[in-house]
């Protein structure tokens, strides 16, 4: 995944974050691991691992 704008991606990770506090808790580990996939991935490639 290539980010081309970084504030865009950190607010896009907040509001995921922020969504999932509205969710039945029996959602919440499902899309907290979406998000840590997804800050995994980027992170991975900005390190190059």
């Amino acid at each position: 995944m290539k980010i081309l704008d970084v504030e865009e991606f950190v607010e896009k990770v907040k509001a995921d974050l922020v969504a999932i506090d509205s969710l039945p808790i029996g959602e919440h580990a499902q899309r907290l691991e979406n998000v840590h996939r997804t800050l995994e991935s980027t992170l991975s490639t900005i390190d190059g691992l």
